[in-house]
């Protein structure tokens, strides 16, 4: 009996210095990020992500934006997007979803972005991933003063449109607008922040994501604009008040 009880605390002992061992191999993050924690936010996300790991390490740095299409049971869906970047020699990935993980990738082949999207994909397996591409933004002057976080009760998707346009808004200019659109013929409030990443001009808004629009005007003062492409996430939307 004491025999065997001995042999069992010793593979205990082994299988909990293993576990050591594995936290103590596991790569630390190479700093702590708070999310924004939004809905459908996976690209406002990385892109909150991606400005404070350049703020963080100058413009010399790494650091990409990976976006995907997807189809989930042959229906095309919403795509996710991710940070990508280079710190200790080495290469991770921020998911919003997951966190911080190293990639066991070379560096040297860290602007193939079909093989870095390989092992990030592989987390959703109900989801066949399509075209993966890499974005990056380019120096802009934010304005001032920014934008606030308005409304705690995220009412009418408000808290979270604000919530992006106050963290974005510390790197770029940034539109918050509220406004009137028809869902299922009923006409029903909405929120959206406008800004431009990666030569794009991006609108997210709570319900539906962010969606990146090519416009022949790069710019978040051009209301008319911005209304019409409101009008194609938001079928008729009304006029835009600013916040």
């Amino acid at each position: 009996m004491n025999r065997w009880f001995t042999l069992f605390a010793l593979l205990s002992l082994g299988v909990r210095s293993a576990h050591a061992a594995d936290a103590v191999a596991a790569p630390k993050p190479p700093f702590t990020h708070t999310p924004l924690n939004v809905a459908n936010g996976c690209f406002v996300e990385s892109v909150a992500f991606y400005d404070e790991f350049m703020e963080k390490n100058g413009a010399s740095a790494w650091c990409r934006l990976l976006q995907w299409g997807a189809k989930e049971e042959e229906e095309v869906v919403a795509g996710h997007a991710v940070a990508v970047f280079e710190s200790g020699g080495g290469l991770w990935s921020w998911d919003v979803n997951f966190g911080f993980s190293p990639l066991d990738i070379d560096p040297a082949k860290r602007d193939d972005a079909v093989l870095i999207s390989a092992p990030l994909t592989a987390r959703y397996p109900k989801i066949s991933a399509q075209y993966p591409l890499y974005r990056l933004d380019f120096s802009q002057t934010p304005e001032d003063p920014p934008p606030v976080e308005l409304d705690p009760t995220n009412e009418l998707g408000l808290r979270d449109a604000s919530r992006v346009a106050a963290r974005l808004a510390r790197h770029r200019p940034v539109r918050l607008v509220q406004f009137t659109w028809l869902k299922d013929g009923t006409t029903v409030p909405g929120a959206a922040c406008a800004f431009v990443f990666n030569g794009r001009l991006c609108v997210y808004v709570p319900a539906f994501g962010t969606i990146p629009f090519h416009v022949s005007a790069l710019s978040v003062a051009n209301l008319h604009q911005l209304q019409e492409l409101l009008k194609r996430i938001c079928p008729g939307t009304g006029a835009l008040t600013v916040r």
